[in-house]
């Protein structure tokens, strides 16, 4: 197993382990947004797998309707977790441009360009990544459209990530998982630049967005367990108050 090989699957792994962590909870009603948002990130990551991709396209036609697929995932995850994120980073600002109108607004046209673009594209066997294509206009337009969305909605969430993992005041959890997600999504937003503008990047194609999956999940889990904690310090502190009266 190569390099790419191992960061790939070690991103499923991370991703789907803490997917079902967070299942329970999600079933509790305690932020099920963050669990579709992971959910549907699994998926995303499974699809860029080549290994996983080729059964799933030939299951759907053969005709790279999986990636397709990965797109739809791709715009969920950002989408989901960016949402809860900001919420998590209080910045309703930041949430209200993701979820808000406008944000719905710019998903709805992303996801409907992809799909057109899609359709342009002359792509009649499988391939991962789509690299026996993109030499076609479409193909590549359909590609890096793929790409802006996430690198737009990481770019909107990094100044309030690294903002509260800046702030001293703040729980030591929270600033690192904080800091964490802040490193991933600065990750993303440079894969992304990179790929637009035609750099070479070798080994880093894979690197880049599967190591921002692992971190992003790392960051997500610390500021989700403080959630937690602060949670059930509240209730005790609640408690406690009313024992006293």
């Amino acid at each position: 197993m190569n390099i790419a090989s191992a960061i790939q699957f070690g991103a499923l792994a991370v991703v789907a382990v803490f997917t079902l962590v967070r299942l329970p909870l999600a079933i509790q009603g305690r932020n099920p947004m963050l669990f579709w948002g992971l959910a549907a990130a699994t998926i995303g990551v499974a699809l860029s797998i080549p290994s996983i991709y080729l059964p799933a396209d030939a299951l759907l036609g053969g005709a790279n309707h999986a990636n397709l697929v990965l797109r739809y995932a791709t715009y969920g995850v950002v989408a989901l977790i960016g949402g809860s994120a900001a919420a998590a980073f209080q910045a309703p600002k930041v949430r209200r441009i993701i979820l808000g109108l406008p944000g719905l607004v710019v998903l709805a046209a992303t996801a409907i360009a992809t799909t057109v673009l899609f359709s342009m594209c002359d792509m009649p066997v499988s391939s991962p990544g789509l690299n026996g294509y993109i030499n076609q206009e479409p193909v590549w337009a359909y590609a890096v459209l793929g790409r802006i969305y996430p690198a737009y909605i990481a770019a909107c969430l990094i100044v309030p990530a690294f903002r509260v993992a800046a702030t001293g005041r703040r729980p030591a959890l929270l600033r690192v998982g904080s800091a964490l997600v802040g490193v991933a999504l600065a990750e993303i937003v440079i894969w992304s630049a990179l790929w637009v503008t035609g750099q070479q990047t070798g080994v880093w194609d894979y690197i880049l967005p599967h190591s921002s999956v692992i971190i992003l999940t790392a960051g997500l889990a610390a500021v989700a367990v403080y959630g937690i904690a602060a949670k059930k310090k509240e209730k005790q502190s609640l408690l406690t108050h009313s024992y006293a009266r």
